[in-house]
């Protein structure tokens, strides 16, 4: 897909973790469009998810009739750790995501960038190696207790494959 940005997400789940594809084959995979709020029925949303799938689904059958797909390089994000916004003792959400993070998913985050802005006025800095954010902000996760992602960007290569018949 041209259309939009795609980009891989490559997560390693425990097999005693898993709960989607990757719990019945060796490998699994999600397709995720967004943000967009729950609830909500848009048309363009709508529409990139149908073309992912009837794309997934092409090259799915060109697959099992015997095409064979030539290698390459793929960019992907490797999750290293998950952040929760502040909290107070009583686990209550002190600081919102701040607004120079807020819609830059997978823009390079440094050491001293600002993540928080606390309900006082005060501007919390992202401290570690730089690293990729994603799923910043999604209301998803907040019972998760998650304000966003962080990753690190690797390219990988993946060979020709083709479909083995007996």
């Amino acid at each position: 897909m041209s259309s939009v940005p795609v980009r891989v997400i490559q997560l390693e789940v425990p097999i005693s973790a898993a709960y989607a594809l990757e719990s019945v084959g060796k490998r699994g995979f999600a397709i995720e469009v967004g943000p967009q709020p729950n609830g909500v029925l848009r048309a363009d949303i709508f529409n990139m998810v149908k073309e992912t799938v009837d794309l997934t689904l092409e090259w799915l059958q060109e697959f099992n009739s015997g095409h064979t797909f030539e290698g390459g390089t793929v960019e992907a994000y490797t999750l290293v750790k998950s952040v929760d916004y502040p909290r107070d003792s009583a686990g209550k959400i002190t600081a919102a995501i701040h607004q120079d993070l807020q819609d830059n998913d997978f823009k390079l985050l440094r050491s001293g960038d600002p993540i928080f802005l606390t309900f006082a006025g005060e501007t919390l800095k992202y401290e570690g190696e730089d690293l990729y954010p994603y799923f910043v902000n999604e209301c998803a996760y907040y019972e998760k207790k998650i304000a966003f992602h962080l990753a690190r960007k690797k390219t990988f290569s993946f060979p020709s494959i083709c479909v083995k018949k007996d």
